[in-house]
């Protein structure tokens, strides 16, 4: 993690880091970093060599390699992907650095992954 935040604040106009996340149940560490405009990167690195992500670290490629969005109806949109050729690189699953809200991954036909991330519940307010 200490490295790659060292190249991206030596790259990038990185203005913010955030908290470093240790996520046992997605086998990943994670920290966000905002740049000036806005633009906010993922630092992702394994929790143990079983992680989904060692193997990628290991091989050197794809080291950048997805986008994420938001998504009010998580399995709605899954199965939109699904339509669309996409194909679910696991279940869905709570993140703790999206206060355990699910995320899901798929791998699109061009081969660069989307992750999905579930939109917080909105609660309505009673007002007297």
């Amino acid at each position: 993690m200490e490295l790659g935040r060292q190249h991206l604040t030596a790259l990038l106009p990185i203005v913010s880091c955030g908290e470093e996340f240790k996520d046992e149940g997605l086998k990943v560490y994670i920290q966000f970093l905002r740049d000036e405009s806005g633009v906010l990167y993922e630092l992702i690195a394994p929790l143990g060599e079983d992680s989904p992500t060692a193997g990628v670290l290991a091989t050197g490629k794809n080291i950048l390699n997805h986008v994420a969005y938001t998504v009010t109806d998580l399995e709605g949109e899954s199965q939109r992907l699904r339509k669309g050729g996409c194909i679910p690189l696991g279940r869905s699953a709570p993140a703790l650095a999206f206060e355990r809200r699910n995320v899901a991954f798929f791998l699109t036909p061009l081969t660069f992954i989307l992750e999905l991330i579930e939109e917080p519940a909105i609660t309505s307010r009673k007002t007297d």
